[in-house]
């Protein structure tokens, strides 16, 4: 019986000394927020970077003369220097300390923009679409981690590539405007955030984000309202002398509400809203901005035609040297803050053509590529609108006019064929505006969304 009490005590004992060694380590270990991957965005805690404080003043005009251009082999001024990068001088550990490099990527139709610090952050605004390269690009420049990533609004054509980021690179801090969206891929984006266990916050005009030693001020949106290019992010960092603009796809009536609001606009680089829309990049706009180099995203002969001709005009009335990622692929500019240099054609092998028209059928997950739309269109005529999707999946469409989206007969919701095949035909409305117009056209099958834009235009 003594042995027996004996062994009881000791038992207890070495209990005690467990839940007491247990104690000590849990009161040493941080747990890391991270966004459920059920709950809403505006129901998640907001992580602030930083209070809201006045937005940085431009810098004074750089005053270089710089002749329009858009070719594969540009030349520069005196102030800019396109030249070919080699892979070596293409990592992320190679660019000097006082150098800040901004990245340009050619992921077909869409945006990706890798910002490397001089103090060493690393910063990514979008992704481009899902499997359009990013993550190859960032481990092949030797990127191990992203310090902050930037969605400037939910397309895919933004955070497609986000997501396989953030499941394959290590990221700290996630910022958005808080602008909910419907798709699947937005879903897969919240998931992939609260994986990596990244800090999560929304800003808003007003908001400063800060990288290192770099601030970026928040210019746009002020509030969501419901158009997610409308809303999308425009950010403003100043480096030196040398400024930039990252306009995401911010339309016109956003870039109206920036000039109303007296912000400051005039800057050395200018990222070109929506990839060269015609719906972005209004000439009273860019005489705020006065840029001396215009840079756009696009697709090699993607379906919207985009950069559109008007833009290109636009750009090249306001003295702006033009580069695009369909013509030059990647797109550098290095700068010390004083002087800079655009490196065209970096980081190998350019982004595949958007125009493969890849069904979900041979690929394995849903695809939507719009193959034709009828235009012009007099009033009073039709438009026939025709997709090849997912065998079976759920389809709509929406035509947006001056007046709103359009009730027109013919636009419910179809179901894709056994080849994959959808189209519409509706009546456009006698009295309706000339212009051109949006239409988005949607796909949804086996849990998976994907929407595309297209433009028609109503001409007498």
């Amino acid at each position: 019986m003594k042995l027996f009490d004996k062994c009881n005590k000791l038992s207890l004992r070495l209990e005690l000394l467990l839940t007491a060694i247990a104690v000590v380590v849990l009161s040493c270990v941080t747990i890391t927020p991270s966004i459920s991957v059920h709950t809403p965005i505006e129901q998640v805690t907001k992580t602030t970077l930083s209070q809201p404080t006045t937005i940085i003043e431009p810098t004074a005009s750089r005053g270089a003369t710089v002749q329009p251009a858009l070719t594969a082999a540009a030349q520069p001024t005196s102030t800019v220097f396109v030249q070919p990068i080699d892979t070596a001088s293409a990592q992320a550990t190679s660019t000097p300390s006082n150098s800040l490099r901004v990245s340009f990527i050619d992921v077909g139709q869409g945006d990706a923009i890798l910002i490397l610090a001089p103090d060493g952050k690393i910063m990514l605004i979008d992704g481009g679409d899902t499997n359009t390269g990013i993550v190859q690009f960032l481990q092949r420049n030797n990127v191990q981690r992203i310090d902050l990533m930037v969605a400037t609004h939910p397309h895919s054509d933004h955070i497609g590539g986000l997501v396989q980021v953030l499941n394959a690179i290590p990221v700290t801090r996630v910022i958005t405007n808080g602008q909910m969206h419907t798709s699947s891929i937005y879903e897969h984006f919240l998931d992939a955030i609260a994986f990596a266990k990244a800090e999560y916050a929304e800003v808003q005009r007003g908001d400063i984000i800060a990288l290192g030693n770099l601030s970026f001020s928040v210019l746009n949106p002020t509030t969501n309202t419901g158009d997610l290019n409308h809303n999308s992010l425009v950010l403003r960092l100043d480096y030196g002398e040398v400024s930039f603009l990252f306009t995401g796809d911010a339309d016109k009536d956003a870039e109206a509400s920036m000039i109303s609001a007296g912000l400051p606009l005039q800057v050395t680089i200018l990222k070109v809203g929506h990839h060269g829309s015609r719906y972005s990049s209004s000439p009273a706009f860019l005489a705020q901005v006065k840029p001396e180099v215009a840079i756009y995203s696009a697709g090699t002969g993607n379906l919207y035609g985009h950069p559109h001709p008007e833009t290109l005009a636009a750009l090249a009335a306001a003295g702006a040297r033009v580069y695009g990622t369909d013509v030059n692929g990647t797109i550098t500019v290095i700068t010390d803050g004083i002087n800079y240099e655009v490196v065209t054609g970096e980081g190998g092998p350019r982004a595949p053509p958007s125009t493969a028209p890849t069904t979900a059928s041979t690929q394995g997950s849903l695809d939507l590529v719009i193959t034709s739309v009828t235009s012009p269109v007099a009033p009073g005529g039709t438009a026939t609108l025709v997709a090849q999707t997912m065998p079976g999946a759920v389809c709509t469409i929406t035509v947006y006019y001056k007046s709103g989206p359009s009730q027109a007969s013919g636009l419910e919701p179809k179901t894709a064929d056994s080849s994959g095949g959808v189209s519409w035909t509706w009546k456009v409305g006698s009295r309706t505006s000339l212009g051109t117009w949006r239409v988005v056209v949607t796909a949804s099958a086996n849990g998976q969304t994907i929407t595309k834009e297209a433009t028609f235009t109503v001409a007498r």
